[in-house]
């Protein structure tokens, strides 16, 4: 049984040690993600839309309709790109907490540290979006297990770059095998800071 209080306490201390603060580490991540996604909301036309549907009163600024304008496939490779982008910062956010666990003295520069095995990473985020994907169209909880039955596959393969996308998902299949209920009452307990986080995006909708 997981002793999530002894866990949070043993999180706090090691955060505490990181010589680059993790919160401002976590918010470099959260600015950098947030810019790639306003700019895949913006070239996919989501933002004209938006307005028109919540705000029908007001003007659409002219350079917000241009986008209409840029080709198809153009819009589909900026997508593509961001996205692969986010996995990339993803990865490095992993690196980043995984360095700090071992003691390391990890530098903002490791945010960007998972273009060194990039391939690897982008194709085990795709093989897990896919697959939670596809078990949640058939029923809910499916998604939600194998959500958590790769859990730690990310961290496998940033604990060891030299395995393959696929040892890596075994690895963490057998490193949640009996405690996927357990890491959910974790991330249920932290409930409260979420719905906390949620006000922003309430207060500006």
């Amino acid at each position: 049984m997981l002793d999530r209080m002894q866990l949070k306490r043993e999180a706090k201390e090691i955060v505490r040690s990181a010589r680059v603060s993790a919160y401002l580490f976590t918010l470099l991540y959260l600015a950098l993600t947030a810019v790639l996604e306003t700019a895949n909301t913006y070239v996919n036309g989501v933002v004209p839309a938006y307005m028109e549907l919540n705000f029908p009163d007001l003007p659409v600024p002219e350079f917000l309709t241009r986008v209409a304008e840029l080709p198809g496939m153009l819009v589909l490779f900026i997508s593509v790109l961001t996205w692969m982008l986010s996995v990339v910062l993803l990865t490095g956010h992993a690196l980043y907490h995984l360095g700090v666990r071992r003691g390391e003295e990890m530098e903002y520069s490791s945010l960007f540290d998972g273009f060194a095995f990039v391939g690897k990473a982008i194709l085990l985020q795709l093989i897990m979006r896919m697959i939670i994907t596809a078990l949640t169209f058939a029923f809910i909880v499916p998604g939600i297990i194998a959500t958590y039955r790769y859990r730690f596959a990310l961290y496998n393969l940033c604990e060891n770059p030299e395995i393959s996308v696929m040892e890596a998902l075994a690895l963490s299949t057998r490193q949640t095998f009996g405690y996927k209920f357990q890491l959910f009452t974790l991330d249920l307990s932290y409930f409260g800071w979420t719905f906390l986080a949620m006000f922003p995006a309430a207060f500006y909708n």
